[in-house]
């Protein structure tokens, strides 16, 4: 039997290849502990509750969006190269642990910023106690710099985010009403200005956020500032934006409807939908992140129909296409108005309840009327709604029409304050007050 046998050198090639393969496979490993490491620590939403369309209110159930009052980039470095976290964290850390989607709103500006080249008292801006110029950024560079900074902390990648983040920040908001420049009274009286330029400059700032975001977290999405309204001198700041093609930097359109009345019931969500289509803009979501009704601080005369009105308007909006809608808190949330304004809390978590979840509306039957005058949309006469979930249909019902045909037989109706009863379909009555109406 013959023993085959190793040369001395061959034993050491031996020796050296197992080395090699060694590091290889221990390299390999730790490569793929670091991708699995890194996959798990990604945050992510919850597709569901990222799908929902009413934004949280007060202490709302079951509604998670919020859209934040934003940050100005001097608050985050108020020296050239010097980053500062406090402010933006701890809007973040009050936030996340309410378990809050959040829309968040940045404002261009820094002081040391825009006295490069924003001397002129136009700039000047005050919000709240801070007094601060509102100019496009002097040096564009540095604005892209915080910006990536800023979405790099609260993406939820695992790579320099904020010590203790739970909840990313996946959508963000360039600016608010960038039209009002001064002499716009508010809803509490106070002068409107957020922006002092002409269109093509906040299309620059524009341009700039959306490339900038996108190349920190390309899974991010981007909102124009929230139009101040459709009226027509609103209009006229924002053509021009979207004719310099500004669709290509954002991914939602972003509208805004204050002080509504029956006057405007759809939330400018007609006028809204047909000024994006004459931009060519029609595929793009709408979201409306300040929906307000009536007067911000007084109660109204007549409540029973102010919380008509908050429901209807909501269901025929997002009807109409609108995909999510951000509440002002009115009156009814301040502390002296608590007791007064418990039936309309009532009726939005009822609202909430009902229809935040839905996968698919239906169109049955509408019939509205579009109004004339500039600060105004469409009033509702009928209204009737299929909302599509997942294992289950709700129904919603409001003005002189016969019932559809698919609903017959036992039925469970809910009020807008979210009183229930099991009736048989041919005593529903309708009237003005929207029901729920569940097979």
């Amino acid at each position: 039997m013959k023993i085959f046998t190793m040369k001395p050198k061959h034993w050491l090639y031996g020796i050296l290849v197992l080395i090699v393969v060694g590091i290889v496979f221990i390299s390999g490993c730790i490569r793929l502990e670091r991708i699995d490491s890194g996959t798990q620590n990604k945050l992510e939403l919850e597709p569901e509750k990222e799908r929902t369309h009413l934004s949280k209110v007060s202490d709302t159930k079951n509604a998670y969006w919020i859209r934040s009052g934003g940050i100005f980039w001097g608050q985050v470095e108020p020296a050239r190269g010097k980053i500062d976290w406090k402010a933006s964290d701890g809007i973040f850390q009050k936030l996340q642990s309410e378990n809050t989607y959040m829309l968040f709103i940045v404002f261009p500006y820094a002081n040391w910023d825009q006295e490069i080249c924003h001397l002129d008292k136009k700039y000047d801006a005050t919000f709240g106690s801070e007094k601060i110029k509102v100019g496009k950024p002097c040096n564009m560079t540095a604005y892209k710099e915080f910006l990536g900074k800023l979405v790099e902390r609260y993406d939820g990648d695992g790579k320099e985010d904020m010590p203790g983040l739970k909840v990313p920040v996946k959508y963000w908001e360039i600016m608010n009403e960038p039209e009002m420049q001064g002499g716009a009274i508010g809803g509490i009286g106070e002068e409107l200005k957020f922006f002092v330029g002409t269109p093509e400059e906040y299309f620059e700032i524009l341009k700039a956020s959306y490339e900038t975001i996108k190349e920190t977290d390309p899974e991010a999405k981007v909102l124009h500032a929230g139009m101040a309204g459709m009226e027509q001198n609103f209009q006229s700041f924002w053509d021009p934006v979207f004719s310099l093609e500004a669709g290509k930097y954002f991914d939602i359109a972003n509208v805004h409807t204050i002080g509504t009345d029956e006057q405007r019931e759809d939330l400018f969500v007609i006028k809204f939908k047909n000024f994006l289509k004459k931009h060519n803009l029609a595929e793009k979501p709408i979201w409306i992140t300040e929906v307000q009704f009536g007067r911000l601080l007084e109660k109204p005369s007549d409540v029973e129909r102010f919380n008509v009105l908050l429901v209807k308007s909501s269901v025929f909006a997002l009807a109409l296409g609108a995909d999510k809608l951000f509440y002002v808190e009115n009156w009814f949330f301040w502390q002296d108005q608590k007791d007064e304004g418990d039936s309309t809390q009532r009726a939005y978590s009822n609202l909430v309840d009902k229809i935040n979840f839905f996968e698919s509306v239906e169109k049955i039957k509408e019939e509205y009327r579009e109004n004339r005058e500039d600060r105004d949309g469409a009033t509702s006469f009928v209204g009737q709604y299929k909302f599509v979930f997942k294992d289950k249909v709700v129904y919603v019902f409001w003005g002189k029409a016969e019932l559809p045909s698919e609903i017959s037989g036992r039925v469970k109706v809910t009020d807008i304050y979210g009183q229930s009863q099991v009736i048989d379909a041919d005593d529903i009555v309708l009237g003005e007050s929207p029901v729920f109406v569940e097979k």
